[in-house]
């Protein structure tokens, strides 16, 4: 009998522990033994009233929670310059914690099963995404990696370089060629100086310094900041004239703590939801701060660049942020001055 009430006991407080995780807002954790779809979906009738840019830059920012960014004073150009001229989407969620799924969301609609704690794939992933997409059909793409050693490399870390946020190196179905014409993985300094001869869309993601993930806030933060001023104001300045798009967003928030997994927007606390900065600038963006309905999220923005481009669909819905109301489907219109919703 004193056995049996041991094993009650042990029972209670396993059940108390539990309820408690789940109200202290612990993010949602899948096996990640079970992968998301990466599976490509049929061709979209997309919406028709998209821009159809000439050239979108995509950048990647790290680790910062909206409120940190969005209307701080450590960050000058990212308020007073694209925030005043561009679309702050505010109620924008990444999909888990830690950052290296995040890039794999934005770039294929897929965490592409590879866990929670960044590591580098260590095979070739044949997946659809944004980079095969364009390629395929007609377009262009690059992703050009502050501090990455030369063309083409595959070095899980060099300096203040760290692939863990450069998805496409992992698929096999991009080219991974060590010279310009033959490579989508390039260096920053390969960014062409002349920004017409930027491909049709292109990521760039700076180093560990200048993208907020090493060192504390305010400091970090600034050290971002004046870099995007710097080195992604001039194309910013010509994207306006000339037809071209800016994105800038961030791979997580700043709460991310053991274990990693699935959040969820519709969470309770703010470490569960994972809300994120991203803004949009550029030609024909109707300045302002938009909700977007249930929200937002990476998956949301690889949508809507596959909108404009009419391409197929790579990978689906994070599945919590699907039950929060955030359909596989739902592309961004409302922040383009030529688009009806």
């Amino acid at each position: 009998m004193l056995k049996v009430n041991h094993l009650r006991f042990a029972s209670l407080w396993i059940l108390i522990a539990l309820i408690t995780s789940c109200h202290l807002g612990s993010p949602k954790v899948r096996d990640a033994s079970k992968a998301e779809s990466s599976t490509p979906q049929p061709a979209t009738t997309w919406p028709p009233d998209l821009p159809g840019y000439d050239h979108v830059v995509i950048i990647v920012e790290e680790n910062k929670n909206y409120e940190q960014i969005v209307g701080s004073p450590n960050a000058p150009y990212l308020n007073d310059v694209l925030r005043k001229e561009g679309a702050n989407l505010t109620r924008m969620f990444a999909e888990e914690h830690f950052s290296e799924g995040n890039y794999f969301w934005l770039f294929s609609g897929s965490n592409q099963n590879l866990g929670f704690l960044d590591r580098v794939p260590n095979a070739p992933i044949d997946a659809e995404n944004l980079g095969h997409e364009l390629i395929s059909s007609g377009h262009s793409f690059a992703g050009y990696s502050e501090s990455l050693p030369s063309k083409g490399s595959t070095t899980p870390q060099s300096g203040h370089y760290a692939r863990k946020h450069v998805s496409w190196i992992a698929f096999s179905n991009i080219p991974e060629g060590t010279s310009g014409s033959a490579s989508s993985n390039l260096r920053f300094e390969d960014f062409p100086a002349d920004f017409s001869k930027l491909p049709t869309v292109s990521f760039v993601i700076p180093n560990l310094i200048h993208d907020m993930h090493d060192g504390a806030p305010p400091s970090s933060i600034r050290a971002g900041d004046e870099w995007l001023r710097k080195y992604i104001d001039p194309y910013y300045q010509w994207a306006k004239e000339h037809n071209s798009l800016l994105i800038i967003t961030f791979d997580e928030d700043a709460r991310a703590r053991y274990p990693g997994g699935l959040t969820d927007p519709a969470s309770t606390t703010p470490r569960g939801r994972n809300r994120i900065p991203t803004i949009l600038a550029g030609a024909r963006i109707k300045r302002g701060d938009y909700e977007e309905g249930k929200g937002v999220n990476h998956v949301t923005l690889l949508r809507t660049l596959e909108a404009m481009y009419h391409l197929k669909r790579a990978g689906r819905q994070q599945v919590l942020a699907e039950t929060a109301g955030i359909k596989d489907d739902f592309v961004i219109m409302d922040v383009f001055d030529n688009a009806k919703r």
